[in-house]
């Protein structure tokens, strides 16, 4: 684990990508075998980068081993695979939803420091050309359901330095780095609104997201965090398309303006998914697990 926080300190909060093809992966909650499949997908599919979105702990009930292989794999490959941070990489969160009680009874009390530097030291978000990945979404400053000027990447990556692979200080030590993990999409509303997730956490509508993503440069948003049947797009209309099917295909020029939601976990019941995102080709193929 202390190898693990010390690769991710080298890289930053805000990672550059560079990768013709990315397979993404969302939450897997204590179920590695989503994760084996999606990194053999990604071998399959010639990936040449995986970014896993974060929440790899909690609720399902292998959250230990869940976590060992990616933090092993990403050691092994440290080019290649990249974990970013998620609601659930805090202990807080973990002594709710069960990871806690699971990491005292398999590794023992008293180990708790490795663990916590290894949640701070993980990244917010990567970007690949004009695609920006994180866990949950657009984050406001004035948060009135009005319109606001939107937050740059670079403020972002400044406040988000002040975080970094410091223990001592978590999520909510910084408001905008908190909605970064929190934050969901909603095509019918315009700007943003408090969420039912709780006090500091917000609704990014239509007009949030395609300005944020004008501002800084981007063409199409990937999160995770809300439990969909494996994968959601909203479009820059506000239009929400599911049931996406195995190895189905959109464009980036389709997609521009979206925001795409990839969901990986088996426990809430729905479908598991990943995302392929072929920078040549233009499009982006959606994956469904146990398919492929």
């Amino acid at each position: 684990m202390e190898d693990a926080a010390g690769l991710l300190a080298s890289r930053g909060p805000v990672v550059e990508v560079e990768a013709g093809r990315i397979l993404v992966v969302g939450d897997t909650h204590g179920y590695p075998e989503v994760s084996e499949w999606a990194l053999r997908l990604a071998d399959k599919h010639g990936a040449e980068a995986v970014v896993f979105l974060g929440d790899y702990v909690d609720r399902g009930p292998w959250s230990v081993e869940n976590l060992e292989l990616l933090l092993e794999r990403m050691l092994a490959e440290p080019g290649r695979l990249l974990l970013l941070r998620g609601n659930h990489e805090s202990l807080e969160m973990n002594r709710y939803y069960g990871f806690l009680e699971e990491y005292y009874s398999k590794l023992g009390p008293g180990r708790l420091a490795p663990l916590r530097r290894l949640y701070s030291c993980l990244p917010y978000a990567a970007r690949s050309r004009g695609v920006l990945l994180l866990h949950g979404g657009v984050p406001c400053r004035e948060c009135s359901g009005g319109p606001e000027e939107p937050v740059s990447l670079e403020e972002l990556a400044e406040r988000l330095s002040r975080l970094h692979c410091r223990p001592e200080l978590d999520e909510w030590s910084d408001s905008l780095a908190a909605q970064l993990l929190w934050n969901d999409p909603r095509g019918d509303l315009e700007w943003f609104a408090p969420s039912i997730r709780g006090p500091g956490v917000y609704y990014y509508g239509r007009l949030a997201w395609t300005s944020f993503l004008r501002a800084n440069g981007l063409s199409l948003l990937v999160r995770a965090h809300e439990a969909v049947d494996a994968h959601a797009v909203w479009t820059r209309e506000g239009r929400l398309l599911k049931g996406v099917g195995h190895g189905e295909r959109m464009g980036m020029r389709e997609l521009e303006g979206s925001v795409v939601t990839v969901f990986s976990s088996l426990y809430h019941g729905a479908g598991a998914g990943a995302l392929l995102i072929d920078q040549e080709g233009e499009f982006l193929e959606f994956l469904r697990y146990p398919e492929g």
